[in-house]
This record gives structure tokens, sequence and C-alpha cells, in this order.
């Protein structure tokens, strides 16, 4: 994730829909919520490749047929190439218990991105489902923005810095400081493509500590 593309997202561009038959047959409903008073699904892939935040009630298209719209999706793996692969296992190290997913992508519909939508599902994933997520290692400016905001703002997610090179956290003493946008330089976290000096460091997010 460290190294930047400009743009909004390396995924799709929205509208993004699921029928109601493919939402029964690919997902689970893992738990409910609201944007802007509006019932909402929080569901998630049964083979654990994406989780979303979808609309309760379908709604018709022209055509006539009926679609959930979704407000907020993950693209998540749990290994896709070599590189990601020794990535996951540097973080299955410190949680040899825990389900470890590498956020291959994130979009959030343009009309609800104030809403802390995609928020809610980072912190329903890791808190409810007890999934550690972890950053791609390639990264568009609006993925690092909902980073940026879930470090600042939630309370039930603590986000740390992961040098997977050396297998080692942030500040690579042995201890590990919680990044929240001020506590650690953003020169240590982030390069501008081409550049790719911080190719290697990838954002954890696991649940709060008590």
């Amino acid at each position: 994730m460290p190294v930047l593309y400009q743009g909004d997202s390396n995924m799709i561009l929205y509208p993004i829909s699921y029928s109601p038959s493919a939402l029964e047959r690919a997902f689970d409903v893992s738990g409910t919520t609201d944007i802007l008073g509006v019932p909402a699904l929080i569901v998630l892939r049964k083979d654990k490749t994406a989780a979303a935040i979808v609309y309760a009630e379908p709604s018709q298209e022209e055509n006539g047929e009926l679609r959930h719209l979704v407000a907020a999706k993950l693209d998540l793996i749990p290994r896709k190439s070599t590189n990601q692969n020794e990535s996951i296992l540097a973080v299955k190290r410190y949680w040899e218990s825990k389900a470890v997913l590498q956020v291959e992508g994130v979009v959030v519909d343009r009309s609800v991105q104030d809403t802390r939508v995609a928020t809610t599902l980072y912190e329903h994933l890791i808190v409810e489902k007890g999934l550690i997520l972890m950053s791609d290692h390639d990264q568009y400016i609006g993925g690092q923005n909902i980073w940026k905001r879930i470090a600042r703002v939630s309370k039930k997610i603590d986000v740390f810095i992961l040098d997977t090179e050396s297998g080692r956290f942030y500040p690579y003493d042995g201890e590990r400081t919680r990044y929240d946008c001020e506590s650690i330089p953003e020169s240590e976290i982030w390069s501008l493509a081409p550049d790719e000096s911080r190719r290697g460091i990838v954002l954890v997010a696991e649940r709060a500590a008590e």
C-alpha cells in the first residue's frame, strides 16, 4: 500500500450492485447498520474474498431487475503472489491464531463517502469477525485516505506500520507505535510512484487494546 498512485481507485467504478440471488448464494449476512437512516446489510463473501455494505432494500432497475446497491466494498485476499505471501507470513508471526487478510482494493460510493461507511466495514470485520486486515503494497490516493481516516478516528481499531521485509513493526526496536496520522512521520510510510522505497511497508489493523 505505501507506494501511492494518482486516482481514486484500483477497482471498478460505481455503481456496483448484487442481485438478491447472487447475494444469498455467495455471501453471508454478518451484521446490519444504516446509512443516513437507510437500513443496510454488512455481508462477507463465503470464501472471505470480499466484504461489503449493501442497502437492505433492493432497487428496481429500468429492466425490472432487482439489485442491492453497494455502498462500500473491500476485495480481500489471503495471498496472491510471492511478495504478498511473505507479507502475510510476517504478520502471522504476531497473530498465529488470527485470520489475516490483505485488502487488495477498497471503493466507497461517492455519495456516502462522508458517512463513515468504510470505517464501519473495517470495524465490523476486525471487532465482530476477529480478522486482522493488512493493506496492499500498492494503493491509490483514495485508499490511502481511507486508511488514514480510520487510523485517526476509530476508537475500535489500532493501526500499526509493518516492514514486511524485516518482519518488524515501527519503530523497529521490538516495540510497536500506534499510527494515528501524527505519531509516525508520513515519510516513513508512503512513497509516490515511481518511487518504490516504501513498497515493503504495509499498514496492519487489529482490534484496539482495551
